[in-house]
């Protein structure tokens, strides 16, 4: 059996020019798009690693972190999206005055 070592990932990367934050003429709509790409990327990734365990050319154990990676990706971006539709609604219901 082969160990598993566990190693320190980067944070997702929001902007196009390879640094970590926003940078100058990013928009949101484009840190958006990028997050949701990470998103498909680590359940690609958990995929592919569920198709090798149950093929012999991986570990299950391997599949089960990659699995827990893609599903706390997908925790995060479920997060954010409940805090942006929330931010949105509040601001529908300020009253004009």
């Amino acid at each position: 059996m082969t160990p598993i070592t566990l190693q320190m990932l980067n944070p997702i990367q929001f902007s196009t020019s390879g640094t970590s934050g926003p940078t100058q003429g990013s928009s949101f709509s484009q840190m958006m798009a990028n997050a949701m790409n990470a998103v498909g990327q680590s359940q690609n990734s958990a995929n592919q690693a569920i198709q090798q365990a149950m093929s012999g050319q991986g570990t299950v154990t391997g599949a089960m972190v990659a699995i827990a990676e893609a599903q706390s990706t997908l925790d995060v971006a479920t997060a954010v999206n409940n805090n942006v539709v929330s931010a949105y609604q509040t601001i529908m219901n300020m009253p004009l005055s």
